[in-house]
């Protein structure tokens, strides 16, 4: 863990009075001997945080008058297009990418979220908003912290993820490039949260959106149906309320150990009755990294309360619950990596896809080291930026192909950076990979969906606590 990062944990840690959670970290892989060191001098002597909290919170970010970024074999910059990390910065694409708009860094600080800020009031969508299988996204765009008719860009989304949830700036960046990989327009960098759009343009090829099967729509999602079944769009009220049972068993909290829990019956579920399920190296990562998200980015920041009260209104009627305010403390892309694997070594599954039939399931031949890969969370960012490419679904699979040339810009100029000469990561990149053939082909592009219930429809949201049977 960087040392500015352990500095701004215990800031947080002596505000809140809570109990350190340096097991969780060191569960994950960031805690080396010094670092758990210090934690155990912080537990035993709260002085001793002043020396933690040294360095200002603006040194989050990489702040270094070298451009960043992967580098050839012979030590050179690899940004054919332009890109790199310089001073803490994304810096401009070149070429047919240079139309792109870049996010920047948000300030960060613990804030009711939306308050009484009369520009992000709750807005119900309208006819002709669109929303997708994203509760994050759309609650968003309900507020008005992007586009309320659901057509963003790669800026926007990245910076509101970072205003609305306390996402840091390098996590928010992550995410919005593989929407925008997946589904967007990668020449202007606009995409939908939902499906496909004609207000969205098709510079290359089919946008199908956001909610394009394969990267933050996946087989064995929380709330979701697999596409094979038909629609993978709409929210499935049966699965929520399994979601909920679940969290009774852990105290009433969508924390780990509900997570990990629901992700293999939802594994399990979609192996034993999908033919074309899919688990590769994008599902690995996603599956596991939502479901960090919702304990992470949906708690309560005054005191990371990931209850029923705090949880519920984001997935039944996206919105944000009353009172509620957005983390103190940005939480990193290491962080989400880190937690991401620790819920997979604690309920873990293999990878691999059915080939038209539930009896055919073909490992992707990782079961030997994905174990090791997992508890390593800086050899994970890696091996998951080195596997980009299987973001792509089947219906853009040729659009890559064609446009290679591109892609590989955009991730060696946008995506790489973030993990390459960082303290953390370093990865050292020789090769993206093509998308796999596996990942479920759709004739249909992404479709829109049509949200769970929302402007009123679960009333009682944040006043009782209805776990059956919510009205």
């Amino acid at each position: 863990m960087k040392p500015a990062i352990l500095g701004s944990v215990a800031v947080f840690l002596g505000y809140a009075s809570a109990a350190c959670p340096y097991q969780d970290m060191k569960r994950a892989g960031f805690l080396d001997d010094e670092t758990l060191s210090k934690f155990e001098k912080l537990k035993n002597d709260p002085s001793f945080i002043e020396h933690l909290s040294e360095k200002p919170h603006a040194e989050q970010h990489r702040r270094s008058d070298t451009l960043i970024g992967p580098k050839t074999a012979e030590g050179l910059l690899d940004l054919p297009l332009g890109g790199g990390v310089l001073n803490g910065q994304l810096q401009p694409l070149s070429g047919p990418l240079s139309g792109i708009l870049l996010p920047v860094p948000q300030e960060f600080s613990i804030k009711e979220i939306p308050g009484d800020d009369p520009d992000h009031q709750f807005i119900p969508p309208g006819p002709g908003d669109i929303r997708g299988t994203c509760p994050a996204s759309n609650a968003l765009a309900n507020y008005g912290y992007l586009s309320r008719n659901g057509i963003t860009t790669f800026k926007e989304i990245a910076e509101a993820f970072q205003t609305g949830y306390g996402f840091s700036f390098e996590l928010s960046v992550f995410l919005s490039a593989l929407a925008l990989l997946a589904g967007g327009d990668l020449i202007t960098g606009i995409y939908s949260i939902g499906g496909a759009d004609p207000r969205v343009p098709n510079t290359l090829g089919p946008a199908p959106g956001m909610s394009s099967h394969g990267v933050f729509e996946i087989d064995g999602s929380i709330t979701r149906e697999d596409t094979y079944f038909g629609d993978n769009s709409n929210f499935i009220l049966q699965r929520w309320n399994e979601y909920v049972d679940i969290a009774d068993r852990h105290g009433g909290q969508f924390k780990a150990e509900t997570q990990a829990e629901d992700n293999g019956v939802r594994y399990d579920y979609s192996r034993a009755t999908n033919p074309t399920f899919y688990a590769g190296a994008i599902w690995f990562a996603v599956s596991h990294a939502e479901r960090v998200f919702v304990y992470e980015g949906f708690a309560n920041g005054t005191d990371q309360n990931a209850d029923w009260d705090n949880i519920a209104p984001f997935f039944l009627n996206e919105t944000f619950p009353p009172h509620w305010y957005r983390r103190g403390e940005p939480f990193t892309l290491p962080q989400a990596l880190g937690e991401a694997a620790a819920l997979f070594l604690s309920n873990p599954r293999i990878l691999g896809g059915n080939e038209g039939s539930v009896d055919n399931f073909v490992p992707l031949g990782l079961a030997a080291n994905l174990t090791e890969l997992a508890a390593d969370p800086a050899g994970l960012g890696c091996w998951v930026v080195e596997n980009i490419l299987d973001v792509a679904p089947g219906q853009v699979r040729q659009t890559f192909l064609d446009h290679a040339d591109l892609y590989n810009g955009f991730i060696k100029g946008i995506v790489a950076p973030l993990f390459t000469d960082d303290g953390f990561f370093n990865c050292n990149f020789t090769n993206f990979f093509e998308p796999g053939y596996s990942e479920g082909y759709n004739d249909t592009l992404g479709q829109s969906a049509s949200g769970s219930p929302v402007n009123g429809a679960y009333p009682g949201i944040g006043v009782i606590k209805p776990h059956s049977e919510p009205s």
